[in-house]
């Protein structure tokens, strides 16, 4: 618990009278689920529920990874210099820092903490120390900023901390006391994505290019024969719909689909079909593009054709969790029948429960259990898309199809490989000690 003992004391009265406006406030703000959708509504519960309860790990490091392939003169590495005050390197090797100071248990650290690191880092400790730390007055600030009331009444009883942005505070005798570890945890996952966000397309055109040629990375490692997107263009023509990847295997057509966006948090905590819909235009893209593609491979002139009736899949693969699970999930979601197929047979060849909507994380643990020979590929989608055509065997989370397999998270190379470099980097500094 932070213990915080500032300003006068507040009245009795007024504290009661905060209290009474807090418990009246949805049905002050919005009206008790007015739209009527119990799936909207439900999945409104998950974000805050479901990111307390998933264990920390070294995700908060892909975004910087990704960026640090690029060479130095790159734009979206020079965006990324700017606006985080420090080269992703750095970045990277404050953030293994930061994240190690409470995986003893600790929640308090003080400046000395970092004071092995200064010598070799420099301003950059406190540039990135200033990304996550915020004493009262500024935490108050941040609060009463535009961004920070995006998301209004109901749906704040619904979100995630907004302190993950900030999940150190900086009390009066200077310590840095963290207000959760696993606020510290999403914080740090979402920190990257969160300041380049404020940079619009600037931002998410590039790196969207990047988490394409990512996600082909993860398929074609773990398929070698996959057909990456530039080889079906090349083979059908750069008019023709495609995919990232295409991958055929055991009567099976397999598309994956990259999907990144600003993706906020206004569109995960939102009870409305309506602005589900709208807010994840991208997904249905997606899918608008799985349906046409799988309509191509049913034809004999298409160079991939593979038989009249192959068994097709789409994995839609998002630069988070959207909580959007696969597609007769998503189409309760919208508003009656807006998520239609476009034609009598799309339903046969690419049917809603064919559809899953995976966050990266997901995809990287089944292609590297793929990689590793742990599952099949089409056995662990057959057996998903026959479990979500039932509520009682459904599953909202792709992890949980891996879960039932006897399937973990899998570690990629990309931040395995992070994580080695940067403790090189940072034993280098230390000299083989630890922090204070």
């Amino acid at each position: 618990m932070v213990h915080i003992n500032v300003g006068h004391r507040i009245p009795l009265s007024a504290f009661n009278r905060l209290r009474q406006e807090v418990w009246d406030l949805p049905a002050a703000m919005d009206g008790p689920n007015e739209h009527g959708n119990m799936h909207a509504m439900m999945r409104t519960l998950l974000q805050q529920q479901i990111e307390f309860q998933r264990e920390p790990g070294w995700g908060f490091l892909r975004w910087a990874a990704l960026i640090s392939r690029r060479p130095a003169n790159d734009a979206l590495w020079q965006r990324f210099r700017e606006t985080l005050g420090m080269d992703p390197h750095t970045y990277i090797d404050l953030s293994m820092a930061l994240f190690a100071s409470t995986i003893d248990g600790k929640r308090t650290i003080t400046d000395r903490f970092f004071a092995p690191l200064r010598p070799v880092y420099g301003q950059s400790v406190g540039k990135f120390l200033d990304l996550f730390v915020r004493d009262l007055s500024a935490l108050r600030g941040e609060l009463q900023k535009p961004v920070a009331q995006e998301v209004r009444g109901r749906a704040e009883l619904a979100e995630f901390p907004y302190l993950k942005r900030y999940p150190f505070v900086r009390l009066a005798a200077g310590e840095l006391t963290c207000w959760h570890p696993l606020v510290l945890a999403r914080g740090l996952e979402d920190a990257v994505h969160i300041r380049l966000s404020d940079h619009g397309e600037e931002y998410t055109r590039p790196f969207s290019l990047i988490f394409e040629r990512y996600v082909i990375e993860l398929a074609t490692a773990a398929i070698p024969d996959a057909i990456p997107e530039a080889d079906y263009e090349r083979a059908l023509g750069g008019n023709a719909p495609k995919v990232e990847a295409l991958i055929q295997l055991d009567s099976c057509n397999i598309m994956v689909e990259a999907k990144m966006a600003l993706f906020s948090d206004s569109m995960i905590v939102t009870d409305n079909p309506e602005k589900v819909m709208y807010k994840t235009k991208r997904v249905r893209d997606a899918i608008s593009q799985g349906w046409k593609v799988s309509k191509s491979l049913s034809q004999e002139t298409n160079p991939y054709y593979s038989g009249e009736r192959p068994e097709n899949f789409l994995l839609v693969v998002t630069s988070r969790q959207l909580h959007l699970g696969y597609g007769e999930m998503l189409a309760r979601l919208y508003p009656p029948g807006r998520l239609a197929y476009p034609d009598d047979d799309a339903e046969q060849r690419l049917p809603l429960n064919h559809i899953f909507i995976l966050s990266i994380e997901e995809f990287e643990t089944l292609m590297g259990s793929v990689q590793a020979e742990k599952v099949s590929l089409s056995t662990l989608l057959r057996k998903a898309a026959a479990d979500n055509k039932e509520p009682s065997t459904a599953k909202l989370y792709f992890l949980d199809h891996l879960r039932a397999h006897g399937l973990r998270k899998f570690q990629p190379h990309l931040i395995k490989q992070a994580i080695d470099d940067s403790h090189l980097r940072l034993a280098s500094v230390l000299g083989g000690g630890a922090f204070a």
